[in-house]
């Protein structure tokens, strides 16, 4: 009989401990760490696709005993029962009813509980055109997650092999670390076709298999 490998969806994991640190994204996890002491109701957290603002919003989400939903399923009809605890509301970018966040935005303040606002994009380039909640979300204090730095890189590559229990040496993430494109979303993809390709052809994770898998030359040695 054949066998085939499968893709498996892997759960996140979203554990405090679990989220690594550095000057990418050291600004915007302190401000998560100040709850409740914003200067305001609301935070406004953005972030490249993948660089862990879920992840971040998950662990205030714990701490805040909060409620998430994205936001393209924010409906006008439904904030009245939702005003009454802290939010985590994710993908701004995706938000179709404005009157709804901008409901939900005073409601929450009124009842002096919590929002976490999280997008791809800053609060200036959303294209809203409901002018009091594009007021409201440009007065808010904003903390960003920045591009990856080597330091961030090399956490994101052994997170995601951890999460799909991968054990990896540290030469691996080193002759990784120079070669791979450095943007979140395309490390995750990356090491998601690197585990595909190793199960597939049966063969462990070592160096001539991913310089093999990159299709690059071997490097020189002294």
């Amino acid at each position: 009989m054949s066998q085939y490998a499968l893709s498996l969806a892997l759960p996140a994991i979203f554990a405090e401990g679990n989220y690594a640190i550095s000057a990418s994204n050291a600004e915007a996890h302190q401000w998560v760490s100040t709850w409740p002491s914003w200067p305001a109701h609301a935070l406004f957290l953005s972030g490249p696709e993948a660089s862990g603002k879920s992840h971040l919003g998950y662990i205030w989400m714990r701490r805040a005993n909060a409620q998430a939903i994205n936001a393209s399923a924010l409906e006008s009809g439904a904030i009245a029962a939702m005003g009454r605890q802290n939010w985590l509301v994710e993908n701004l970018e995706e938000l179709a009813d404005q009157e709804a966040l901008l409901h939900l935005f005073n409601l929450t303040r009124e009842e002096k509980h919590f929002l976490l606002l999280t997008s791809k994009l800053t609060a200036q380039q959303l294209a809203l055109t409901l002018p009091d909640l594009s007021s409201r979300l440009l007065a808010l204090p904003a903390a960003a997650i920045h591009d990856a730095d080597d330091e961030m890189v090399v956490a994101i590559l052994r997170k995601q092999f951890a999460d799909r229990q991968l054990k990896v040496e540290n030469d691996i993430i080193q002759y990784l670390l120079p070669r791979i494109d450095r943007s979140y979303i395309k490390i995750n993809e990356l090491i998601a076709s690197l585990d595909h390709a190793a199960l597939s052809q049966r063969k462990k994770l070592t160096i001539p298999f991913v310089r093999d898998f990159l299709s690059l030359p071997p490097v020189p040695t002294a």
